[in-house]
């Protein structure tokens, strides 16, 4: 598996939130700049993270509609065998 940019970007902002609220238990920001920063930093987060599921979620999608695609083909192929064995079926009790 390998990193994206979303992905580094993703734990780069998990760690720049952590490092801004350890200093602000030092108390060098001030309280509304570091909780802007903070609140800036886990929007971010956010977003990010419903990116990554989004992309989840539609390749799930695409996967499922491969693979009703792939029923639906060989539901016809057997379709087509079925009315072949019944013509046949047909033609041996015409015979008899």
């Amino acid at each position: 598996m390998r990193l994206k940019a979303d992905d580094i970007a993703f734990w780069i902002l998990i760690l720049a939130t952590i490092a801004v609220i350890l200093w602000l238990l030092r108390g060098s920001p001030t309280l509304e700049n570091g909780v802007i920063t903070i609140g800036l930093f886990l929007v971010s987060m956010i977003i990010l993270l419903y990116k990554k599921y989004f992309e989840i979620d539609k390749n799930t999608t695409i996967s499922f509609m491969k693979v009703k695609n792939e029923f639906m083909e060989v539901k016809n192929r057997l379709g087509t065998i079925d009315n072949k064995l019944s013509n046949l079926g047909n033609l041996i009790k015409s015979k008899k």
